[in-house]
């Protein structure tokens, strides 16, 4: 398993972190709804700071850990739907 520090650097490059405002529902990236937490379970998105992540890394580095490759790994699988 990759550092927490690693993994948020990596989705930094991916352009991941969008800190949503409580009202958005709809991802900003690919127009899906937005989970309770503000990300987006279909391009992996996430809707919090890099910092608040960097913060719960310290005390919890397998759970963040585990978010920030699930939503690495949706990115790189995504690709848009085509334009009729």
């Amino acid at each position: 398993m990759a550092s927490v520090g690693a993994l948020i650097a990596e989705a930094k490059g991916l352009d991941l972190f969008r800190p949503h405002g409580a009202f958005e529902v709809h991802c900003a990236h690919c127009h899906a709804r937005l989970d309770g937490n503000g990300d987006c379970a279909t391009c992996g998105l996430i809707g919090r700071p890099a910092e608040e992540l960097e913060r719960r890394g310290a005390t919890d580095p397998d759970r963040v850990a585990k978010l920030l490759e699930s939503a690495i790994k949706k990115r790189r699988a995504y690709t848009p739907a085509a334009k009729a």
